[in-house]
């Protein structure tokens, strides 16, 4: 039976080879690691450091002590004015500001920010399964999951990304609303989406 639990750091480096290898060939996470040929160890890298240092912002899925999939969210910030703009790829951003790349991954990153809600909102960063679990539902038990917990506290807004036409039709199974695209390469691009709060799964 699927288990869906938080994350500790011990699951860093399974989660991040998971995540690395899942969006390997993502058009979004293209513009900030355009060698596709290093794309996936980068990632690995990348998924690696954000769970080691955050795991209680990451859901894990297991069944028989296997790991099939994960997601990264942030909560809503408090603080007055709207969040952080460095997004889910702040940290990939920081290390490639001495990189020609930099500034195309930067101007992703304000165009998706261009569409978060003004107010305090939940943020899936990413969402991910390993290649043997796919098309078994853990992406929806992840998503279910964690927009339980959302709804229980309180109903708030949940924005994401979504960088595929799959991942955009299953996010629309759980009221996700498309509010805008962000073009991600030559006739390719992803859209922004939110949850309304109160909305029904």
């Amino acid at each position: 039976m699927v288990e869906v639990r938080p994350a500790a750091a011990s699951d860093a480096q399974t989660i991040g080879e998971m995540l690395g290898q899942a969006f390997g060939a993502d058009p979004a996470w293209a513009q900030f690691f355009p060698d596709e040929a290093s794309r996936p160890a980068r990632l690995t890298a990348h998924y690696r450091r954000q769970v080691s240092r955050h795991p209680d912002r990451v859901d894990v899925a297991v069944e028989n002590g296997q790991t099939l999939g994960a997601l990264l969210w942030e909560p809503p910030h408090r603080e007055a004015g709207r969040w952080s703009r460095w997004g889910k790829r702040g940290a990939a951003i920081f290390r490639l500001l001495i990189s020609p790349t930099a500034r195309r991954g930067a101007a992703h990153t304000r165009a998706v920010d261009a569409h978060r809600p003004s107010e305090p909102h939940w943020y899936f960063h990413d969402i991910a399964t390993g290649p043997r679990a796919r098309g078994k539902g853990i992406g929806s038990a992840l998503l279910r999951h964690r927009l339980d917990i959302i709804d229980q506290g309180g109903p708030e807004p949940v924005f994401l990304e979504a960088t595929t036409p799959g991942s955009r039709r299953l996010y629309e199974r759980f009221g996700f609303l498309p509010v805008g695209t962000v073009p991600t390469g030559s006739g390719q691009e992803s859209t922004a989406m939110i949850r309304p709060a109160g909305a029904q799964k």
